[in-house]
């Protein structure tokens, strides 16, 4: 399979809503973002932290049956919770391959690199637009890739760029050239060549994926652009 610079993301309203989505991609593509929030950090709410809907994965955190589809895919799993380290130990039992960490959600990100060295799973760090990029200087080594916020605004679908995140990828990526930089929030066909000039080289895309017919041709036209802006 090509190099995937798309990242379909879900924000799962229940357990059948997540399979639905992922059913639109299984053929298509290898990695997907899954967003999970409790109201903590993110004002929202998603599966697996809404109500009854839990027991679904009460059953994958009791290595009972896998997340929908896993035999397709690697999940990325972004943590939109306040102390994430606290869910380190039920995503892991539930077969992720990476998990993102937001850093304004946590003090206890030493406690969170090394758990994730421990349990070998790819750590990826999340930081909001105006957040100082020094904070990521201790781990910058171990994370596989630092995801930058495209607005203050999280959690939800559909929300607009914002310039100061253009100017965050800039900075991090002068800072730290050989890091590989992804945004999530306000990837769509028109912002894809100014987030490619900035910096940025994989890209979360919910509604600019399934918002359409067919999320396959979605998938396909964005990465079209990143190919020929890549390229040109």
């Amino acid at each position: 399979m090509r190099t995937q610079h798309i990242i379909p993301a879900i924000i799962p309203e229940t357990y059948e809503h997540l399979r639905s989505r992922l059913r639109d991609v299984q053929d298509v593509v290898r990695r997907v973002q899954i967003d999970v929030m409790d109201g903590t950090y993110a004002p929202s709410t998603s599966w697996p932290y809404i109500g009854a809907v839990r027991e679904a994965f009460e059953a994958q955190r009791r290595e009972d049956a896998g997340l929908p589809y896993w035999q397709h895919f690697d999940f990325e799993i972004d943590l939109l919770v306040k102390n994430p380290e606290a869910r380190i130990h039920e995503w892991a039992l539930a077969g992720v391959s990476t998990l993102i960490f937001h850093v304004e959600s946590t003090d206890a990100l030493p406690e969170i690199a090394q758990i994730c060295r421990e349990r070998r799973i790819e750590m990826a760090l999340a930081i909001r637009p105006t957040t100082d990029i020094g904070v990521l200087e201790p781990y910058i080594e171990q994370a596989i890739f630092v995801q930058v916020m495209g607005n203050e605004r999280i959690g939800y679908h559909g929300v607009t760029l914002s310039e100061q995140a253009l100017s965050t990828i800039r900075d991090i990526s002068n800072r730290w050239p050989e890091l590989v930089i992804g945004v999530d929030i306000g990837v769509n066909a028109e912002t894809l060549p100014s987030l490619i000039e900035a910096g940025a080289s994989r890209f979360a895309a919910g509604s600019a994926v399934f918002n359409f017919s067919s999320p396959a041709g979605a998938l396909a036209h964005l990465e079209s652009i990143v190919s020929k802006e890549r390229n040109s």
